[in-house]
């Protein structure tokens, strides 16, 4: 049967060209390839949520391959990545491809944005935790430090007599990370039960901004600050939180990712107090009255400018002085740094100072500078200047600051920072540590001859990740946050012994046989050591913040603990069983 043609039987190419011309299909639903890539993007999200779980457990043993899992950094940065695009994709293609009518089609997209652009318009980031959470603030309000106000202080005792020596008292804790610069102090005998022994708040004060820790000797604490535009060094009486001196140079340093004000621990030696500010300011002052003995700015004596600074240092000077006594004169020793990282010869990686006159006695190496501070250990018995740079460990001559062997530890002082110190196992062994993938390290180091040679002698990426902190080491046991994961880790161990999640990027300090640990959002634990498992024994809420995480290092004054924040400070007086 042939078909017909006409008015009312029309062709089939007549036909074809009418739905060609109604245009294409209409679309309500996505199509596939929008489900698979935003699938994608999900599974994604989900995996760097639990990154941190299935890096400790179903994929524990592809850990070498899969290091990033224990990254909580990484893992927030996927899931956010993740879980923005399996939102983003549908939601673009829902407004812009899609067949439902305009006033439909941009209604969600509209309400979205206005309600960012609305959130943005009264907040901001105004820091990040260690894990790179955002921590937002009120963006036409002072920053918590810009609503103290000015330093006032007391001037109380500044007349007495020359202050006890770090010598003559047992309780100093005169430095960075306690007497021996290592984390660990041999007492007192803590008591554990904190819920039948609770520790005694004694006082607790606002405080200006920054991640400096406190020093302890006499009955005064020092510590460095941010108030305003001013970076002060501080003094305080131990026992009641009352300020005795301030003294401070109009600077402000502040980074979304490394937030505000200086970063060093202040040097109590030979009644004098030295202290290095963010922006490179070197101060020598007197203990008992705040009075400027001698100044140095670090960036103008080395040629460097600001934005080549930022450059070098993203996140500011961050290093701790050294005092060292020589046959003839007493030195102060700190991280140097330099113009060009690309010119050698134009680096300091240590310079010394006379610790009376601030006249320079010598310059060491001509490394790019970290964030760590400069350490004392011995090598064959003699002492030796350690220096933990941007890329490389070397050892230096305490006379003269000759650079006297070199190792290479990879880092990056604008990306993967090295920030933690190399403690010394005796026997010219050595232990560092640094995150970002890297993991724990030692090495050895021989003399050889008029020279040194150095050997690795373990490496493990799996543990002791400190990215902000530093280890303390007990025996053959190393006690440190792994990228915010406590652990326990027996040297040249394949794996930790044991492993407990919560703390963040904090610190701690080993008191005889057990670790305070102070969590980065201010809850502090007491911690057993010589548990085949984890085992806490005690835990307080000791410091809260508005924005800021608590990065500052510990200091514990005989049984007085001192612990502050970028926002607040307390002191306890912890249970003792003497």
């Amino acid at each position: 049967m042939s078909s017909q043609s006409g008015p009312g039987n029309p062709t089939a190419s007549q036909s074809t060209a009418s739905e060609a011309s109604a245009g294409p299909a209409s679309r309500y639903i996505p199509p596939r390839w929008i489900w698979i890539v935003g699938t994608c993007f999900l599974l994604l999200g989900v995996v760097g949520f639990f990154g941190r779980i299935l890096g400790n457990g179903p994929l524990a043993d592809l850990y070498d391959a899969l290091w990033f899992f224990r990254d909580p950094a990484i893992c927030n940065v996927m899931a956010l990545i993740g879980g923005f695009f399996a939102c983003f994709i549908p939601l673009v293609w829902f407004t812009f491809a899609s067949s439902w009518p305009a006033a439909i089609r941009f209604t969600p997209i509209t309400l979205i944005g206005l309600a960012v652009m609305g959130f943005f318009a009264v907040f901001e980031i105004q820091g990040v935790s260690g894990e790179m959470v955002p921590r937002f603030g009120y963006r036409f309000g002072k920053a918590p430090d810009q609503r103290l106000g000015e330093f006032t202080a007391s001037g109380a005792n500044q007349a007495e007599d020359s202050p006890r020596s770090v010598a003559d008292d047992p309780n100093a804790f005169a430095q960075f990370l306690g007497p021996d610069r290592n984390s660990r102090l041999s007492g007192p005998n803590l008591e554990t039960d904190w819920a039948s022994h609770p520790p005694k708040e004694i006082w607790r004060m606002p405080i200006g901004a920054g991640w400096s820790g406190f020093s302890a000797l006499d009955g005064r604490i020092y510590t460095m600050e941010q108030r305003d535009n001013e970076e002060l060094v501080t003094c305080y009486d131990m026992q009641t939180g009352k300020p005795i001196w301030g003294t401070g140079v109009e600077t402000r340093h502040y980074t979304v990712m490394g937030y505000v004000g200086p970063r060093c621990t202040p040097l109590l030696f030979d009644g004098r107090v030295y202290a290095l500010g963010a922006t490179g300011v070197l101060r020598c002052l007197d203990q008992r009255t705040g009075d400027i003995v001698w100044q140095h700015d670090l960036l103008e004596m080395y040629g460097v400018t600001p934005d080549v600074e930022v450059k070098n240092i993203a996140w500011g000077r961050a290093n701790s002085p050294l005092a060292y006594e020589l046959e003839d004169r007493k030195i102060v020793i700190i991280p140097a740094g330099g113009p060009d990282k690309t010119q050698k010869d134009a680096m300091a990686s240590l310079v010394a100072f006379d610790a009376v006159t601030g006249e320079k006695v010598w310059e060491g190496g001509h490394h790019q500078i970290s964030y760590a501070s400069p350490s004392i250990a011995q090598v064959d018995g003699k002492d030796q200047i350690i220096s933990v740079n941007e890329s490389t460990i070397t050892g230096h001559d305490p006379s003269t600051g000759q650079e006297m062997w070199s190792i290479d530890w990879p880092g990056n002082s604008a990306g993967n920072a090295t920030c933690s110190q190399v403690h010394s196992l005796g026997s010219n062994r050595f232990f560092v540590s640094k995150g970002y993938g890297q993991g724990a390290s030692t090495f050895e180091v021989q003399a050889v001859g008029e020279g040194f040679t150095t050997k690795v002698l373990w490496d493990n990426s799996r543990v002791l990740k400190t990215k902000f902190t530093n280890v303390a080491i007990q025996d053959d046991y190393v006690f440190g946050l792994n990228d915010g994961i406590l652990e326990k880790v027996k040297l040249e161990a394949k794996r930790p012994e044991w492993r407990e999640r919560g703390f963040g990027h904090g610190q701690l300090l080993l008191v005889g046989d057990v670790l305070l640990v102070m969590g980065e959002e201010g809850d502090l634990a007491l911690v057993d050591t010589a548990s085949e498992d984890y085992h806490e024994f005690s835990r307080i809420k000791a410091l809260s913040s508005e924005i800021a995480p608590t990065w500052n290092p510990l200091c514990l004054y005989g049984d007085l603990l001192l612990v502050r924040n970028a926002e607040e400070a307390a002191c306890y007086k912890l249970p003792t069983k003497d």
